[in-house]
């Protein structure tokens, strides 16, 4: 069985119109191809809107999630946008490649556990159904992965690399910070994300971990419609 980790989808009332079909194109092929997703948090945006509010926006991919978790094809851990949505990390065993840590990656991401982070999220709880809210909230992101891009990324990498020590693990696959990467005898490596044109995930198969891309052009014509 091959196994796709995927995640930072952040699918809600305010995303954008080809997500939905993407991730709903993405889900019902690993369906059809008898594989197991691994959707390794920020699923549906729930620090802009309650969660709930964010599945009910897309209720064919909400329920074909649930379908595919029922029958064991999917499985999730949480996300610091999704908190709850699943355990805070799996652990796999792959023969080509060893043990493999799976987590979004948050925790140990220092923003995410500061006084500035957490006023930070209860601001975006409480009025990120605000636009002026949620362009602040991008803007300030931007600033800091285009200022600090190159340090914010080596002390993540790094954090990541020590929890996958910490658990005797040969790989770490992570999310968070929407960059994919894969460099051979790393022991870090991030799936990416979502974005407007294609849905970046990392494949397990016999050969070991390799970065893939599902784009527009993979629904096809007869692809079926999940809202």
């Amino acid at each position: 069985m091959r196994t796709l980790i995927a995640g930072d989808w952040h699918l809600g009332t305010y995303s954008a119109a080809t997500h939905a079909s993407l991730a709903g194109g993405f889900l019902e092929r690993a369906r059809q191809e008898g594989d197991l997703v691994v959707l390794n948090g920020d699923i549906f945006e729930g620090l802009f809107e309650p969660v709930a509010r964010a599945e009910a926006a897309h209720p064919g991919l909400a329920a074909l999630i649930a379908t595919m978790a029922g029958a064991g094809r999917i499985a999730r851990t949480e996300g610091n946008h999704d908190p709850g949505a699943g355990v805070h990390q799996l652990i796999l065993e792959h023969d080509a490649v060893g043990r493999i840590l799976v987590a979004h990656g948050h925790r140990v991401d220092p923003m995410h556990g500061s006084s500035a982070g957490h006023l930070g999220d209860r601001i975006s709880r409480r009025f990120g159904h605000r636009a002026v809210v949620r362009g602040a909230a991008r803007a300030v992101e931007t600033v800091v992965t285009g200022v600090a891009a190159t340090h914010v990324d080596r002390f993540f990498r790094r954090k990541c690399r020590a929890l996958v020590e910490g658990h005797r693990c040969d790989l770490g696959v992570f999310g968070h910070n929407h960059r994919q990467y894969l460099v051979p005898g790393d022991r870090y490596a991030n799936a990416g994300c979502l974005k407007d044109a294609s849905l970046e995930y990392l494949l397990l198969d016999e050969a070991g971990p390799r970065l893939c891309r599902f784009g527009l052009d993979d629904l096809g014509a007869d692809a079926p419609a999940i809202p």
